[in-house]
């Protein structure tokens, strides 16, 4: 049962005096680019670590530190390099359904078990894959082109060839590339109902986020004129049906293509383009100086801070128009900048993630036992991967995560994580603590091993007052006061 905030309070001692001071859980609703002053900052390793990863463990802080941030980083990139057979060996004998054909898919007689699969599988490489700085960038581009999972029956299904073949293969390649892939996509071209656009009675939609949200963004300079145009242009652009050879693969119907001259962003498409009127559009998309700067700005949200500094996107813009949308260049430009090693508390922890560093720092494996539960915490929070409904994907700003309810529930599982009361998922604080029992000793280890980061001379002093309150024992208090530690806003940022 989780626990309610008045008993969560009255049994943590110490949590009145949190409320009251920066140890508290009252985050900002809304990051600036100007830090919150009264933590402490970490380190560029540590920084760096949270931002790129879906958590901090030890051995990764060993590693940064050994090799260097630059070197780090470049590993990362090179995402290929890093063996990851153990990760992928686990998918293939335990989530199948990853690597099915449209046809096979198609054949499942539990239909829900490829959306199913698929969950279960990006929530699985990002707690133990070795290429956390892919899988972050998985994860923002899934997230930018966002297909709703629980669409319809053909979308739930393709959206698992989406992964493997559209988001997978360009997540740190090409923005072009991506941008033309996605436009080829089953499940994208289902789930925006282009694959029911035809000439004479063209669909709009697709046309619309496209240009909205997939490349110029709201304010690109796009007319709705350009939209219908936009539209035309990918008449023909369909899915194979049940009883084709091509079922579930995308093809080009000429014969319900509009073949007429099109003019996009004063741009004019000559008649009889067929499936080149399409390509002719990403291409303009991919070029547009809209484009660089929606983009950037959505790269700088997500790493630096919730308000993008401008001169930061503007250097990205430069990067992209410059290099012709070449992702790791743009990630280079945000990992090197002093916007972003000046950024420390600018970016909470959506649920995902927090779920998966608090385990991650305290070196807790899931277990399928635990999986149902873990499952309904991030339901309750409102974050189970694809499943947004509207299709500008998941919010990546505190404004909209750092509700009571949604801190409440974390505050929740951190201390059932801590207080081994999750089925089939144990924690041994004593791998953390030396067995130590001085309490100011143990809360400068336990800041260092589950924090990463230094606390402020009074925080210190709150969380060693917790721990000598007497009875219960130092001992018994350690888990409560690891809680704590995961419940403050040390740990809600990344």
């Amino acid at each position: 049962m989780a626990i309610q905030r008045r008993s969560f309070i009255s049994n943590a001692a110490a949590m009145s005096a949190l409320l009251a001071t920066g140890i508290s859980t009252q985050t900002k609703s809304r990051a600036s680019t100007t830090r919150n002053s009264t933590l402490p900052a970490p380190d560029a390793d540590t920084l760096t670590l949270n931002r790129t990863t879906f958590g901090i463990t030890q051995a990764l802080k060993n590693k940064i530190r050994k090799v260097g941030r630059k070197r780090w980083l470049e590993s990362q990139m090179n995402w290929k390099d890093l063996d990851d057979t153990r990760t992928e060996a686990y998918l293939q004998k335990n989530m199948p359904t990853l690597y099915m054909s449209p046809q096979e898919l198609s054949n499942l007689e539990n239909k829900n078990q490829a959306a199913k699969q698929l969950v279960q599988a990006t929530v699985y490489r990002a707690m133990f894959s070795k290429r956390q700085l892919y899988e972050v960038m998985v994860e923002f581009w899934s997230n930018h082109f966002s297909i709703y999972i629980r669409d319809g029956r053909p979308v739930s299904l393709l959206k698992t060839i989406d992964d493997r073949e559209v988001i997978r293969p360009h997540a740190l390649g090409n923005f072009r590339e991506l941008l033309r892939a996605s436009s080829k996509s089953p499940a994208m071209l289902i789930y925006l109902d282009n694959h029911s656009n035809v000439a004479g009675t063209a669909n709009e939609n697709y046309a619309r986020e496209l240009m909205e949200l997939h490349s110029l963004g709201v304010n690109g300079g796009y007319t709705e004129t350009d939209v219908k145009e936009v539209a035309r242009c990918f008449t023909g652009w369909t899915v194979g049906r049940f009883g084709s050879p091509q079922l579930g693969k995308f093809i080009f119907a000429s014969t319900k293509h509009d073949q007429g001259q099109k003019s996009v962003l004063g741009t004019i498409i000559p008649a009889n383009g067929g499936m080149s009127d399409g390509e002719q559009v990403i291409d303009l998309l991919a070029s547009h100086p809209s484009t660089a700067k929606y983009i950037s700005t959505k790269l700088v949200r997500r790493f630096v801070a919730d308000e993008p500094p401008p001169s930061l996107v503007d250097q990205l813009t430069e990067t992209f128009i410059a290099t012709d949308g070449d992702i790791k260049a743009l990630l280079w430009d945000i990992f090197l900048s002093n916007e972003f090693l000046t950024s420390a508390d600018q970016k909470l922890k959506r649920p995902l993630e927090f779920m998966l560093s608090a385990m991650r720092t305290l070196d807790t494996i899931p277990s399928r036992q635990s999986s149902n539960y873990l499952r309904n915490i991030l339901f309750s929070m409102g974050h189970i991967p694809f499943n947004w409904t509207p299709p500008d994907g998941f919010p990546d700003a505190a404004e909209y995560w750092a509700s009571s309810n949604g801190l409440l529930t974390r505050w929740n599982y951190a201390t059932a994580l801590t207080g081994n009361r999750i089925p089939g998922l144990k924690f041994d604080y004593q791998t953390l603590t030396d067995n130590n029992r001085d309490p100011k000793t143990l809360v400068t280890i336990l800041a260092n091993r589950v924090l990463h980061r230094p606390l402020s001379n009074a925080d210190e002093m709150l969380f060693v007052r917790y721990l000598s309150r007497g009875k219960p024992s130092i001992q018994a208090r350690i888990p409560g006061l690891i809680g704590l530690m995961l419940a403050s806003n040390y740990f809600q940022y990344r």
